[in-house]
């Protein structure tokens, strides 16, 4: 991973973790659920911006997978109990 990307996560993970994960819990109501998701969101970007770069807005764009991570999660958890 380019240094600009480590250091740009890392930059994110220390300043806004609480409030992705608080956000999640509202958004799904589960505190595990919202862990993971703000977990695989962190992941993605770290593989993601190695290859394409940083965002332009880097908060945001975890936001936005985690939110996408913790809704897929539903939908497929959803889709088993069918």
């Amino acid at each position: 991973m380019g240094m600009e990307a480590a250091e740009t996560v890392d930059a994110v993970y220390r300043s806004d973790w609480g409030r992705i994960v608080a956000a999640l819990i509202g958004l799904v109501g589960d505190f595990d659920l919202a862990e993971e998701s703000a977990q695989e969101a962190f992941a993605a970007a770290v593989d993601q911006w190695r290859e394409w770069g940083d965002p332009e807005f880097p908060r945001a764009w975890i936001n936005y997978t985690a939110n996408h991570k913790a809704i897929d999660r539903i939908a497929r958890k959803a889709r088993v109990e069918e």
